[in-house]
């Protein structure tokens, strides 16, 4: 059941991240893969329910459903404020050699797809087997994932309306962002690993930990937390925020 679960949702994001690159190649951003990567966990976590339903799998699709939806969402209103193409996306490209929208097929678009079938582990673990109930361990993990929502929608907020405002100091110091530099960060790695322990009763519990673990691999070392601090490493307003403030973790703010 669960090799059938696995295969199934590879070859529903392998479709799915295709039609979002032929999206791309009409509108000449690459970046319109960061609105489809919330989405993506979407089309996951119900395509494993439309097949094995159980009550987690239940669970975590709702959840991960409120997650995706609000990040898509909020991705593509700053996309569409921004009106041209993330940053990010001409530094990654820059390198590159040969066919420009091959390197972006398999680069960006399949990547990410292969990324959103490891982290959406949880829900297929959840799925392939059934045990009657939920259970305190699935109480808890709610409880967090709403903690986890709870920072990481905050935090978008606080970002965007700083972002609005004009004159407006070059770092956000207010707000969730007095305790860590990275709040909305934190605020994704708490839902998934909410839902890490949602999976963790059933039987292959374990492995969908592989998903919050490799998410927290990414946003930690990778492609979340490392670019944006690159990007500010000569601002010297922005190394005296990060002498003052925790990285990720939500703490006091050292003194000077």
């Amino acid at each position: 059941m669960i090799t059938r679960l696995l295969i199934v949702n590879a070859a529903l994001l392998f479709i799915y991240m295709s039609l979002w690159f032929l999206a791309a190649r009409v509108k000449r951003r690459l970046d319109v893969v960061d609105t489809a990567w919330g989405l993506g966990f979407v089309v996951a976590a119900w395509a494993v329910v439309a097949q094995q339903a159980s009550s987690r799998s239940w669970l975590i699709a709702v959840l991960v459903s409120i997650w995706g939806v609000r990040l898509a969402a909020h991705i593509g209103r700053r996309s569409l404020k921004r009106g041209s193409e993330d940053p990010r996306y001409h530094e990654l490209s820059k390198g590159w050699q040969g066919n420009f929208w091959l390197m972006a097929y398999v680069r960006v678009f399949l990547l990410q797809g292969a990324l959103i079938w490891v982290i959406s582990l949880p829900v297929v673990m959840a799925a392939g087997t059934r045990i009657d109930g939920l259970g305190w361990l699935s109480a808890a993990g709610s409880v967090i994932w709403i903690i986890g929502f709870g920072f990481e929608a905050v935090a978008d907020r606080q970002l965007a309306e700083f972002i609005s405002r004009k004159n407006r100091p070059k770092v956000l110091r207010t707000g969730l962002w007095r305790y860590s530099r990275h709040p909305n960060y934190f605020g994704e790695l708490t839902q998934w690993w909410g839902i890490g322990l949602i999976t963790s009763q059933t039987g292959y519990g374990w492995i969908g930990l592989l998903g919050p673990l490799t998410l927290s691999w990414l946003i930690i070392f990778i492609s979340g937390i490392p670019p944006i601090e690159r990007r500010r490493e000569k601002d010297a307003e922005y190394q005296a925020y990060q002498h003052r403030t925790s990285p990720l973790l939500p703490l006091p703010p050292r003194r000077s």
